[in-house]
Formats: structure tokens, C-alpha cells, sequence
């Protein structure tokens, strides 16, 4: 079934009316939200309930080598996961208590949200494209793999190109990326 201006443009042609059409694409409006609820409802129901448990904080520990290379201490564990699976909006809705509670300082929040500008939905972003039509699990494992892979370079390249512009300016980096 074709969509959107070619779905009314066909339905037109064949005597329905605009009316119908706009129906119709209402409803299949509707059954892709649906679709996409299916996706992020259970992911944020299971980190809610993840949340009070020291499950992010052992993980936040886990990864304390790899986020003090990103500038980063444990604290952005949790808004680094979220943002890397379900998106920067809410990874973003983790870390702003997470920096009113001055849990992270400036420094460590600018090197948080620069990554998830460019590392963000890997997750989220891979199950979106296999309901748009991706092909079978081995095009959307491709594409995860391909998309992860780019994004990862991607924020790392920009926070150490941070680095960099913050060493010619005279101030000391907060990132050890080398």
C-alpha cells in the first residue's frame, strides 16, 4: 500500500474521496505510533524499574575506566546508557537531576551531552528502521551494527577535537582520550 501523498493521490484518482483519504491516512498514522509505543513502552517500564536498584550504579562503577577516558565519572552512567538505547530526550530527562543535584559537574555534562549529540538511539533508532521496512534480522543487524559503529566514531571524534581546541586555548582538557 503506497503512503502518504501517493496514498491520497491514488485513492483520488480512483474515485474515493479526500475524506477517505484523510482517514486512511490518519489510521495508518496511527498503527505506526502504535508500533513504535510497542518499542519504548516496555524499554522505559524495565529501566523504572531498574531505577531505585544498584544495578546503574555497579554498571556506572564497571565503566568508571571508560567514561574517565570520555571526561566522565559514574554518576553519567545512567543518562549515557539511556541516551545510547532510547534517545536524548530521555537521556536528557536523566540528566538534568542528575546535574541539579550537582551529581556531575559542568565539564563532565558538557562531555555528556556532546556524545549523546552524536552517539544517541542506537537501540531505539535500529528496531524504528525495522518497523519502517527494513529487511530481515540480517539488514537490521547490519544497519545496528553499521550505525553504532559511526556514531561511536563520530563522538569520539568531536570530543577529541574538545580536547584538542580546549589544549590550544591554554585550558586543561578534562578528557584523557589519549
Amino acid at each position: 500500500m503506497p503512503g502518504g501523498a501517493a496514498f491520497i493521490a491514488a485513492l483520488v484518482a480512483e474515485g474515493g474521496s479526500f475524506g477517505a483519504a484523510i482517514l486512511g491516512a490518519s489510521l495508518s498514522g496511527m498503527m505506526f505510533s502504535l508500533k513504535i509505543a510497542l518499542i519504548l513502552v516496555p524499554a522505559l517500564i524495565l529501566y523504572e524499574l531498574l531505577a531505585p536498584l544498584p544495578v546503574f550504579e555497579r554498571c556506572g562503577r564497571a565503566l568508571r575506566p571508560w567514561l574517565s577516558r570520555l571526561g566522565m565519572s559514574p554518576p553519567c552512567a545512567v543518562p549515557l546508557v539511556a541516551g545510547l538505547f532510547l534517545g536524548i530526550i530521555y537521556g536528557a530527562g536523566i540528566i538534568i537531576p542528575i546535574a541539579e543535584e550537582k551529581k556531575i559537574g559542568p565539564d563532565e555534562l558538557h562531555c555528556l551531552g556532546l556524545f549523546l549529540c552524536t552517539c544517541h538511539a542506537i537501540i531505539e533508532d535500529t528496531l524504528l528502521f525495522a518497523l519502517a521496512g527494513a529487511g530481515g534480522p540480517g539488514e537490521v543487524a547490519g544497519r545496528m551494527l553499521l550505525l553504532a559503529g559511526l556514531r561511536l566514531f563520530l563522538a569520539l571524534a568531536v570530543l577529541g577535537g574538545r580536547q584538542a581546541l580546549l589544549r590550544r586555548r591554554g585550558k586543561k582538557p578534562s578528557l584523557a582520550l589519549d
